[in-house]
């Protein structure tokens, strides 16, 4: 139904940032003969889908799979889950089976046998349902520094007990394939899983570009008792389909900790830039939903320095430290986040310089 009333704006009054979230919706299924993969609310983009094979980009540390597979299609089947965590298995009808030994810790390769019908499977942590303690990353803004991000992602695998990064947009200065394809040259220094919305600047080309590669650009995921929620706010706003979502999402994580990403900041608390939405309106009506819903954090990128604020109440950070063109005069450079997280509240935040 959501689908279809989306549709049915998106129609009425054509509009990228709708597009966008419409092309959300297309993320997590493939058809191949008698095989049909889908991945539970989209959560991995399908890269490649062959005989008996199937692999994807994960977008949160657990995600559900089911193979619908008919009589020709049965077997032993290699999924294949990029962007995973180190410790992910795949559960699938009270059997738990272990990874393959692999070069990368964030590629999960599995042998599987399927039989006719349903086959439904997770592939996570075993801890990842368990309400508990965790730390995890965050950081924004890569852009033209991505040749040495590197070394931000090598400063991250050095924190102790990271589970994953999470990440508020512009990976890219042009969205340009040779950048994701050197993006994920960079990502071999890194030994957690990465999971991001867009920016600005991966709105620089054709957004299948991003769809094809990773996935959904607006999602929620619940980890140990904690859920994120990642909005692209790319050109300076949220989509009313985008919002309509958010509602949705607010409501699923009622009183969990609840930690909301998105790329711009609603209201610029820096003024030195314009860097908040386009609409200070826009910005406010946003704030008012955080705030009635009891989001306990949010996490902005956009304006490349280091900032923490309170926006109408909620403990807020800019982290556009990843490598871009750092904001003049304010000595701060390359930096990243650590969050410590349990299930019952965001224990702590630290800023971890790189240069």
């Amino acid at each position: 139904m959501r689908a279809l009333v989306a549709l049915a704006v998106l129609a009425a009054c054509p509009r990228p940032r709708a597009e966008r979230a419409l092309g959300d919706l297309e993320i997590g299924s493939a058809v191949l003969g008698g095989a049909n993969v889908s991945v539970a609310d989209g959560m991995a983009a399908i890269r490649r889908l062959v005989d008996h094979r199937v692999e994807l980009w994960a977008s949160a540390p657990a995600i559900e799979v089911t193979v619908f597979a008919d009589a020709t299609m049965t077997g032993e089947w290699t999924i294949v889950v990029n962007n995973t965590p180190v410790d992910a298995v795949l559960m699938i009808e009270g059997r738990t089976i272990a990874r393959e030994t692999g070069t990368r810790p964030t590629v999960a390769t599995f042998r599987v046998p399927l039989l006719a019908g349903a086959n439904r499977m997770v592939i996570a942590p075993f801890d990842y349902a368990i309400p508990g303690a965790f730390r995890i990353a965050a950081m924004a803004d890569i852009q033209t520094a991505l040749p040495e991000v590197d070394d931000v992602f090598d400063a991250i695998s050095r924190v102790p007990d990271l589970r994953f990064v999470i990440a508020m947009g512009d990976i890219t200065e042009r969205a340009e394939l040779a950048e994701y394809e050197l993006f994920e040259e960079k990502l071999l220094a890194l030994d957690i899983p990465f999971y991001s919305t867009i920016g600005n600047h991966e709105l620089w080309a054709d957004s299948d570009r991003w769809f094809t590669r990773y996935g959904r650009m607006n999602f929620q995921f619940t980890f140990k008792g904690a859920v994120f929620t990642f909005v692209d706010s790319g050109d300076g706003g949220l989509d009313p389909v985008v919002e309509d979502w958010l509602d949705g999402w607010i409501a699923n994580a009622g009183t969990r900790p609840h930690v909301f990403l998105t790329h711009m900041p609603p209201i610029d608390p820096v003024a030195h830039r314009y860097g908040g939405f386009r609409s200070m309106r826009d910005g406010h009506r946003l704030l008012a939903r955080l705030v009635e819903g009891g989001v306990d954090l949010t996490l902005y990128g956009h304006i490349h320095t280091y900032v923490e604020f309170e926006n109408a109440g909620i403990p807020a950070y800019i982290s556009g430290g990843g490598g871009a063109d750092p904001m003049l005069l304010d000595g701060i450079d390359r930096h990243f986040l650590v969050l410590d997280v349990d299930d019952r509240v965001i224990n702590s935040v630290s800023v971890q310089r790189v240069d």
